[in-house]
């Protein structure tokens, strides 16, 4: 059985303030699900229901806890032949993988001059700093570090691999596969699995920088999406779908390897990868809003992918966070899913002051909120009180560099004040509510100040 779900802020007794809310910054609710381990041979398979029992996500502890299974459930534990995700190899799950662009490949990575020195071929065997969730290229695995499951989650953390053992080489060096060839990398990964709905999954990451180098901002993958390639009895998720139900095609050649690539536009902040009739397939949905992407393709592999465009730097000590959502079924079961989620997505934030402790009085109130599609108003109450409206759009970049891409970035901030009253033995309840564009409202942030 899970543990039960989290719950508020606790209220010393013989102070009442009536019903209280779960905030955070994951704007569902918690919902449980059944789980299962499954041992594969030499893997260890986590596995996450939905509430239905239809549907389920599966992660690997041997490759970084990155996603190998999204689907049907079936009748029998662990894959089966309803699986969206590729999952042949280390480096095609759905999972994270990061770039520098002084650091893009071997031989100048050592010295951050990528920018300005020519390296090794700009190929996938001599790439630079790029930490890889599910492993490297040699086939090796990211050690997963530690899982817990949470109340209706699985949270996974790893220290992902370098996917070039010899990425900080000073020369075109030989092969290094075989033997010790795990070289672990210098950012932390927390993953969070858990269902929003039944064919929908959320995917939530942060992303922590352990060492005091910082990372340009270039193209990242958080996460990318490796779909099912049509072996082993599985579906062939080559199509790639605009929301809008035309295919994209990804026809540009990326050199003389025969992979084709094509960046594009969709028309809203999802695309889909389906079978041949658009009978079944998955999508991925990027809750900050970015509408561009870039597909991979090799058919004679055969090899489908497709990710966002997404652009972030990694401070150094610094956080990034991002979340997903993988969606599973016929284009026309996805679209409608996607466009519920889109609708329904309420805001999350942060409340920065006041603190546990303020004086009487009026007071200062400022925080920080996002939503997928746009904040359209903040309120704050003390107790039970009336609503005070806040001021929404203060500039913001240091949060909009921790959740990079999300409406009206970097202008994402709230300020504004608020009368706590006189002093007293019981704390006052600032509450925090968002309104989106969409109308939807949530309590994004609430606590406990003690007025002196």
């Amino acid at each position: 059985m899970d543990p039960s779900p989290p719950r508020g802020p606790d209220v010393p007794a013989g102070c009442d303030f009536g019903g209280r809310d779960l905030v955070g910054d994951d704007p569902w609710p918690p919902r449980s699900g059944d789980r299962e381990t499954v041992r594969a041979g030499s893997f260890t398979d986590e596995y996450l229901y939905d509430a239905t029992g239809a549907f389920k996500v599966g992660l690997r502890r041997e490759w970084g806890s990155s996603v190998v299974f999204f689907g049907e459930s079936g009748d029998l534990p662990g894959m089966n032949l309803r699986n969206t995700i590729d999952a042949d190899d280390t480096g095609r799950e759905a999972q994270v993988a990061l770039y520098d662009p002084d650091r893009e490949v071997q031989g100048c990575a050592w010295n951050a001059s990528c920018a300005r020195v020519d390296g090794c071929p700009l190929q996938i065997r001599y790439l630079g700093w790029n930490p890889v969730q599910g492993g490297n290229r040699c086939n090796v695995g990211s050690p997963t570090d530690r899982i817990t499951a949470t109340y209706g989650s699985l949270v996974a953390q790893t220290v992902p691999l370098q996917w070039n053992p010899d990425w900080d080489a000073r020369e075109c060096s030989a092969d290094s596969c075989g033997g010790d060839s795990a070289r672990r990398s210098d950012v932390r990964l927390t993953q969070t699995l858990r269902f929003v709905a039944p064919r929908v999954a959320s995917l939530r990451y942060t992303v922590e920088n352990l060492v005091d180098v910082a990372h340009a901002a270039t193209l990242q993958e958080m996460p990318t999406l490796y779909t099912a390639n049509g072996k082993r009895g599985r579906p062939d998720l080559w199509r790639l779908m605009d929301p809008n139900g035309t295919q994209i095609p990804i026809d540009t050649p990326s050199g003389s390897d025969g992979f084709f690539y094509e960046n594009f536009s969709a028309s809203g902040p999802w695309v889909a990868l389906m079978n041949d009739d658009l009978s079944y397939g998955v999508a991925i949905l990027y809750e900050n809003g970015l509408r561009d992407f870039q597909g991979w393709q090799k058919r004679d592999l055969p090899f489908n992918n497709v990710r966002s465009r997404i652009v972030f730097g990694l401070p150094a000590r610094g956080v990034v966070h991002a979340r997903a959502y993988l969606i599973v079924g016929s284009f026309d079961q996805i679209r409608t899913e996607a466009e519920r989620l889109l609708r329904t997505t309420p805001a999350f934030g942060v409340l920065d002051f006041p603190g546990e402790a303020s004086s009487s009085g009026r007071v200062r109130v400022q925080g920080w909120a996002l939503d997928n599609r746009g904040v359209a108003s903040i309120e704050v109450r003390v107790n039970d009180g009336p609503a005070v409206a806040m001021r929404y759009g203060d500039g913001r970049p240091d949060v909009c560099a921790v959740w990079p891409g999300y409406p009206r970035c970097p202008n994402v901030g709230y300020s504004g004040e608020i009368d706590l009253g006189a002093a007293s033995s019981c704390p006052k309840l600032v509450r925090v509510e968002a309104v989106d564009t969409d109308e939807n409202r949530r309590v994004i942030a609430e606590r406990l100040v003690t007025v002196r």
